[in-house]
């Protein structure tokens, strides 16, 4: 029992020295003040336009942006418009109300 109380001492110690270390202290850069008092900063900001416009040299027709119809395959019989249909129509009625 005293043995163990020592070493739950000692780890408590241990572990509030760890937390009592001081964090390094990161170096910030301040921004200077000029003679209107206007803060100034150093970073130079550089924003390309260019490189964010899209290519205009490049002519797309619209057969290129449009989605052909033919792809889509819908499989319709008189059942499934039928169950549909009733369907729909019961909702309409219910809101209708």
């Amino acid at each position: 029992m005293k043995k163990n109380l020592i070493i739950l001492a000692t780890l408590l110690l241990l572990t509030s020295a760890l937390f009592a270390q001081q964090a390094t202290q990161q170096t910030t850069i301040q921004p200077r003040v000029n003679a209107q008092g206007v803060f100034v900063d150093e970073d130079v900001i550089v924003i390309e336009v260019r490189s964010m416009a899209p290519v205009s040299g490049i002519y797309k027709s619209k057969a290129d942006t449009f989605m052909a119809s033919g792809k889509y395959r819908f499989m319709i019989d008189d059942k499934i418009v039928e169950d549909n249909s009733e369907l729909l129509l019961n909702k309409w009625l219910k809101e209708s109300k």
